[in-house]
């Protein structure tokens, strides 16, 4: 069963790595970093710090839309071409194609996101820029967990309405969720009830993307998080990715072919 399952995750990431979108935007990113890495000529204080924040922001945003489009065409693209047709007429269950798929796309997004910081960690040769590598293990770790989420969500919304529309959704959801929590938390003491209710209906039904970033603590050279943050971050990041699953099954097994 297993065996199947990662068959389609193996198709997925290995079509993943023949994209040339992939390698474009690491050659764009890394052109990006030389600049950046070059100011150091200037000797002023505190240049990698923006070294960390401009390369850190880019590569995990390039990174997550890069996921977020590759999650969204799986299934739609399937049904277009109709080569869904020929894969479910062998013995596989929907639900193990579907986790093939998710489980690739998840693996190739680790990949793109591994380029980068294989980027990243060439330009530190140039700054010499000092890096605490458990929190940056730990960065890492957290963004893992966002591609997860997001990946989830996007095969949801995949399901849920047009290629298009699912991408710039999901899209949204990403760039909009940098400030969201915190937007919410300020706006949350100035609503009625039904203004907290709609706030925490929200807080319960869209991932908030900012809670996996730890970017920021990289860039000021933060001590690592406890343990117990990473463990709080891997359930909730479960709590959206288990029912985001679970909906996209629900509503792929009902699909006529």
């Amino acid at each position: 069963m297993l065996r199947r399952q990662w068959l389609i995750a193996r198709t997925i990431f290995v079509e993943a790595l023949r994209r040339r979108e992939i390698y474009a935007i690491v050659l764009i990113t890394a052109g990006m970093l030389l600049l950046a890495s070059l100011l150091r000529f200037f000797d002023l204080q505190g240049l990698h710090k923006f070294y960390h924040e401009v390369s850190l922001k880019v590569m995990t945003t390039a990174t997550v839309l890069t996921v977020i489009v590759l999650a969204a065409r799986q299934l739609p693209r399937e049904f277009e071409r109709r080569t869904i047709y020929t894969l479910l007429a062998k013995p596989i269950a929907r639900w193990e194609f579907l986790l093939g798929k998710y489980v690739g796309v998840v693996l190739a997004g680790l990949f793109c996101l591994g380029l980068f910081m294989g980027v990243f960690c060439l330009g530190r040769l140039f700054t010499q820029a000092p890096l605490d590598w458990r929190l940056f293990g730990q960065f890492l770790f957290m963004q893992g967990l966002a591609i997860g989420c997001l990946a989830a969500l996007s095969f949801l919304l995949s399901m849920l309405m047009g290629l298009d529309a699912a991408i710039v959704t999901a899209m949204l959801i990403y760039l909009l969720g940098q400030v969201m929590t915190n937007a919410m938390t300020v706006v949350y003491e100035f609503t009625g009830a039904a203004g907290r209710a709609v706030l925490i209906t929200l807080n319960y039904l869209v991932p908030q993307p900012a809670l996996f970033d730890l970017s920021a603590k990289v860039v000021h050279e933060w001590p690592p998080v406890p343990a117990w943050v990473l463990g709080l971050a891997t359930l909730y990041c479960l709590m959206f990715v288990i029912p985001y699953l679970g909906l996209s099954y629900a509503l792929f097994r009902r699909r006529a072919l």
